[in-house]
Order: C-alpha cells, then structure tokens, then sequence
C-alpha cells in the first residue's frame, strides 16, 4: 500500500476509528461538489463467504439514504462481484455523465493492518486476493483490511473463517462514517 493513503487503525477504539474515517473521507470528498452528476457507492463482495461480504452489509445499509443523485450498487440481495463487475461499471458509465464513485471492497493485506480500513484514490483492483483481478477508476477506494494476504488457497480459507460480528463491526463504522459526512457536506440525504 502507497504511504499517500489514509487509515483508520485497528486499535482505535469504534469511536475513535469512526471519528477519524468521517474527517479523512470528509477531507478526501471535498471535489464531490465539482460538478459530478452523481454520486456511486459501488460496495463490493459476495454473500456466500462472510470475509468477502463487508462490501454489500455497507452497500444494505446505504441502500436506505439512496435517491435520484445517490446510487448504490452491491447489497446483500444483488451483490456486485468479480462475476458481474464490469458489466455493471460499463453500465453505470452508460447511464450517469459524470459519476463520482465510492469503491467499498473487503481486502487482505499484512497481518498487523487487519481490521484497518484504509483510504486511498485512484484505480482499484478487485478480485486480487484470490489471483483474478478487474481494475478500474475509483474517485475513492475504501478498503476494509479483514485478514492476512498469504496465499490463494489460505486467503479463501481466512475470508471463510473470519468472525461474523467482526465483518459487521467495520460495516458498521464504514456506513454510519459515509452518512455522518454526506449529511456534513450537505450531499442530498
């Protein structure tokens, strides 16, 4: 990871972790009122291993404050995964002008960053834990570290085992933080 991103460590408490994602995402928002036509959570992962499903429990809860300028793509009943990834970013560039877009993903990274949620803009790679990857634009990147990149095989053994409550806990801080700031910088919720 670039020494440019900005992280909410895992020894905060969820208080403290949660104060900090709203003033780094408030800082790293403030081009949203540049003129974008829209603004797109594309919240990403599966249901089917609880490691990978960080993405679409945020992607359920936002899902709540959607409206004609805000979108969200990838929930707990219609996830967006590696399977159908690109067919749904084409077809958001398709459909909205000029979006803005908020990548949220589960990833693995180095054993003493898990549970950190790290932000970061530019290009995101999906997929890349288990060797398959999609890379594409994203204004922001929110990544929620839920194990140890080891291997292939022991990624997806780790993304299976990973504490439930855990996944629901970085959800939890993610959602709530993206909220507090929309309604902070006054986005149409």
């Amino acid at each position: 990871m670039q020494n440019n991103n900005l992280y909410c460590k895992a020894n905060l408490d969820e208080e403290d972790k949660n104060q900090l994602l709203v003033k780094e995402l408030e800082y790293s928002m403030k081009e949203i009122e540049k003129g974008f036509s829209h603004l797109i959570f594309l919240c990403v992962g599966t249901d089917l291993i609880i490691g990978d499903s960080v993405g679409p429990i945020i992607g359920t809860k936002l899902k709540k404050i959607e409206n004609e300028y805000i979108k969200v793509f990838g929930t707990l009943s219609n996830t967006l995964n590696f399977n159908n990834a690109r067919d749904e970013i084409n077809k958001i560039y398709l459909n909205y002008s000029n979006p803005y877009i908020i990548t949220i993903d589960a990833a693995l990274s180095n054993f003493n960053e898990v549970g950190d949620i790290v932000i970061d803009k530019g290009f995101i790679k999906i997929g890349k834990a288990l060797e398959k990857s999609i890379c594409f634009y994203s204004n922001i990147n929110i990544k929620c570290v839920v194990g140890n990149n080891v291997s292939v095989k022991e990624n997806l053994n780790q993304l299976k085992n990973i504490e439930e409550q855990e996944i629901h806990a970085m959800a939890n801080i993610v959602s709530s933080g993206i909220q507090k700031v929309l309604n902070k910088i006054n986005i149409y919720v």
